[in-house]
């Protein structure tokens, strides 16, 4: 996609000029810094005061050939914030609301339909008032809607935001499916790094209208300047893992990352595919320099450290373990170490600080 647009607003102007091929791109930065503004333009919801943005080799918006399709003939679909369903529809009025609009019913029904519904796993709801729907419901539904559409890009505007910590946890494993499952393009909005590094293949980053840092999560987010935009508590590792076996009677899983390097997490149920993501905090990751004995933590894993950056007093480090991970520690806790690039540690990590995404 090409996107090279200038916005005026109030108190800075939107001012981007980025290309980018992906699956699923991220657009992130903190509240107030233009993502949505960014997102209708896409759209074709908001005025542009100049730029050009092409999809697939189709001019959507061009301010110096006077190109302007409307929403309608962009063939792009919108999961906003809250899901923005249709109070007087039910829950299937609503899905299929936008392939009656294309005169695509039957084909849908008869071809789509009953996919969609079992990747998002809202079959059961079809009867049901989208009012009697809970959050994390309705965000299923609109995507349902969305993909149903059939859009050559899907746009998601934080869809997460409105929903409490517990219902995001269940929701991203279908974002995930939604990403895998069919073959659309996403251009997705988040201030949350975990949906970042859970969902996205590439990252722009945004801070009052420009844009600051682009590139593969993971790597975006080592520097520092890239850590200042991410709240606190928002710093996870998410790490790709082969299933290997659960053990009920002692409250286990084993998997293993790509390298082979074995973790114990939490029990989970036996999974229809092996492949699962599961997070950790970057707090909740010790560092020792010699490998410590007679501990309860089940997961002690070698590894070098790569980089260290500094921020606010604390000290991001990566280390490669078997994957790359992020560890937060004080300054301090850095000195008192004698760590620097190179350094040979071993990450201490719980076994129940570790969450399946």
């Amino acid at each position: 996609m090409r996107l090279r647009c200038r916005i005026p607003l109030a108190s800075f102007p939107i001012d981007i000029d980025v290309s980018f091929d992906t699956r699923v791109t991220a657009i992130f930065g903190p509240s107030g810094s233009g993502k949505t503004t960014l997102l209708d333009a896409i759209a074709g919801l908001r005025a542009i005061a100049d730029g050009d943005i092409e999809l697939d080799g189709r001019t959507l918006y061009s301010s110096t050939r006077g190109i302007n399709l409307p929403p309608q003939r962009r063939g792009i679909g919108y999961v906003p914030q809250e899901g923005a369903l249709f109070p007087h529809l039910s829950v299937e009025q609503n899905i299929l609301f936008g392939a009656e609009r294309q005169s695509q019913l039957e084909t849908l029904k008869n071809l789509q339909l009953d996919h969609v519904l079992e990747v998002l796993e809202i079959g059961g709801l079809l009867n049901r008032p989208v009012t009697k729907l809970s959050g994390g419901e309705s965000q299923r539904v609109a995507l349902a809607r969305a993909i149903l559409s059939r859009p050559q890009l899907l746009l998601l505007d934080e869809p997460l935001a409105a929903l409490d910590i517990g219902l995001k946890e269940r929701i991203l494993p279908y974002l995930g499916r939604v990403r895998d499952e069919f073959s659309i393009p996403m251009i997705y909005v988040t201030h949350n790094l975990t949906e970042v590094l859970t969902l996205a293949d590439w990252v722009l980053m945004l801070q009052q209208g420009k844009l600051v840092a682009q590139g593969i999560p993971k790597e975006t987010f080592r520097s520092a300047n890239s850590m200042l935009q991410v709240a606190d508590d928002e710093f996870e590792n998410v790490l790709a893992v082969q299933f290997v076996e659960s053990h009920r009677e002692s409250g286990t899983t084993d998997v293993r990352l790509v390298s082979g390097t074995k973790i114990i997490i939490p029990y989970v149920q036996p999974p229809s595919n092996a492949s699962l993501q599961i997070r950790v905090s970057a707090d909740d990751i010790l560092v020792a320099t010699e490998k410590p004995n007679g501990i309860s933590a089940a997961n002690i894993l070698p590894g070098i450290v790569r980089t260290l950056e500094a921020f606010d007093g604390d000290v991001m480090l990566t280390v490669f373990a078997g994957d790359e991970f992020f560890v937060r520690l004080t300054a301090a806790a850095v000195n008192r170490l004698n760590l620097a690039e190179q350094t040979p540690v071993f990450l201490i990590i719980k076994t129940r600080s570790f969450r399946v995404a």
